[in-house]
């Protein structure tokens, strides 16, 4: 069976993506705030940014994978300037069952927020903190162990 029909990742993508995004929905931060730092950070290229980090998704939810995880590194790379390379394929790897290689990219995620503070809310890493422990639970993702 072909990764494009397997329903087990369509039923992980679907599961990964209500875990991880749930919670961000259930408490969404203010957006006046939200607005402002995105046109802060991304200017005019926030359209591309959009564009390729939701591609990723899309190419993920029908199930190609293999294209999803080569747009992911392609946001890596065109985007290196934001988290949502590290955060998409980690989603990727995730949905392949991949936990290790998710794990690592979203400690990659955990460590890009902590070297950028100022453009986060409180509390952003968190979910990236409870994806790790989850999918990687024999390390340690606290403050003062993780980069």
């Amino acid at each position: 069976m072909t990764e494009e029909r397997d329903p087990r990742v369509h039923e992980r993508w679907a599961r990964f993506r209500f875990a991880a995004v749930g919670p961000l929905l259930a408490a969404p931060p203010e957006m006046a705030g939200l607005t402002a730092l995105a046109d802060r950070i991304f200017g005019e290229d926030d359209d591309e940014l959009t564009a390729a980090s939701n591609a990723v998704i899309d190419l993920g939810k029908t199930g190609k994978l293999d294209d999803a995880e080569r747009a992911a590194h392609d946001l890596l790379e065109r985007f290196p300037e934001v988290h949502d390379g590290h955060d998409r394929l980690g989603m990727v790897y995730e949905a392949r069952g991949e936990n290790r290689k998710a794990a690592d990219c979203y400690r990659k995620v955990i460590a890009f927020v902590r070297e950028h503070p100022d453009d986060y809310e409180p509390g952003f890493e968190d979910t990236f903190r409870r994806l790790v422990d989850r999918l990687d639970p024999t390390q340690d993702t606290s403050p003062e162990n993780s980069s």
